[in-house]
């Protein structure tokens, strides 16, 4: 069976009928208005019984800063502390989003029998993180970071004979690197 695809005239395929009008314009706007947002990793923090390894995610315009991170920092602690009780196996990562319209805190701790437990924090600032809505879930940006740890896990956790070592180095890092391909001044 050969499938059909019909184009436009400009060579774009066609949008499907079932997401015309409303939905079409809403997707439209959305992948007009995508950029992608800078990950910073940080360096691990190291409890006893527990390894995280802590993200920042970067708005245009947005900026953080080390209390930030501490303020984040507790609020994560206090979740992974519930978490370790609820089974986790002491392996973690937390995202903090300083996004366009308020702030977040994603954390995730890789639990028994290859579940983890995920849990979403919103203010407006640190001071205020909250747990969000039921059914709220990680946007694509914190989606990125959550990815690219599931896929590290598997890698150097279940598929390497657990080799923290390479977990914790395995850190995704996306802010804009300098280019070094002009000519330097000053000499």
């Amino acid at each position: 069976m050969v499938a059909l695809v019909t184009c436009r005239t400009d060579g774009v395929p066609a949008s499907d009928p079932a997401l015309a009008g409303a939905a079409a314009v809403a997707l439209t706007g959305l992948a007009e208005a995508y950029r992608p947002r800078p990950v910073t990793p940080l360096m691990p923090w190291r409890y006893p019984h527990r390894l995280v390894k802590p993200y920042v995610i970067t708005a245009r315009g947005r900026q953080w800063d080390d209390n930030m991170v501490e303020v984040a920092q507790a609020t994560a602690t206090r979740q992974l502390e519930f978490d370790d009780a609820m089974g986790a196996l002491g392996l973690a990562v937390v995202v903090l989003h300083l996004g366009d319209d308020a702030m977040y805190l994603v954390v995730q701790s890789w639990a028994k029998d290859f579940q983890s437990r995920l849990s979403i924090f919103s203010g407006m600032e640190a001071d205020d993180l909250r747990p969000a809505p039921i059914g709220a879930g990680a946007c694509v940006w914190e989606q990125e970071v959550l990815s690219h740890e599931r896929a590290s896990y598997v890698t150097h956790i279940l598929g390497a004979g657990v080799d923290i070592d390479a977990w914790l180095e395995d850190a995704l890092d996306t802010r804009p690197q300098p280019k070094f391909d002009g000519i330097p001044s000053g000499t």
